[in-house]
């Protein structure tokens, strides 16, 4: 499943909702920065519910009538941050004779990124930093259904 497309039109749906509340506080139509975090994790949240549904429903599983509020979620994974590595060139010292050359070479190159494991969405959130458009992975339990 795509996560990160429906996790960013999952958010832009709250945002929306959000947009038509009122913050004490705070004009009409703002939501308070402080209350971003509950609405990242009420869209990860809402994401991985309809994700275990739909892969139900391929599977040709169907779940108990009120099971999808009780699903679980644990080991929260998220991708490392794409930030970009700058390579470093191969460059070449002269001796101080002039008459040889000595080669460097660039350093080992680093190991990829690992993802990070959370136990909660709002960890993965708060701790991970994670945001609405960017992929995650999870393990659902207590997921109740019976083949068709």
């Amino acid at each position: 499943a795509d996560l990160k497309g429906f996790s960013s039109a999952i958010f832009k749906k709250l945002l929306m909702d959000g947009k038509n509340q009122q913050f004490k506080g705070f004009p009409p139509g703002t939501i308070p920065p402080h209350v971003m975090p509950a609405y990242y994790q009420c869209a990860m949240d809402e994401c991985a519910r309809e994700t275990v549904l739909e892969a139900l429903q391929q599977n040709k599983i169907r779940p108990f009538e009120d099971a999808r509020d009780k699903f679980e979620f644990e080991s929260v994974s998220i991708p490392p941050s794409s930030k970009p590595v700058k390579k470093k060139k191969k460059s070449k010292k002269k001796a101080k004779s002039g008459t040889e050359a000595i080669e460097t070479s660039e350093p080992e190159p680093e190991p990829e990124p690992q993802w990070q494991v959370f136990n909660s969405f709002k960890d993965a959130v708060l701790v991970g930093d994670w945001q609405p458009g960017q992929s995650f992975s999870f393990t659902a339990t207590n997921v109740k259904a019976q083949k068709m």
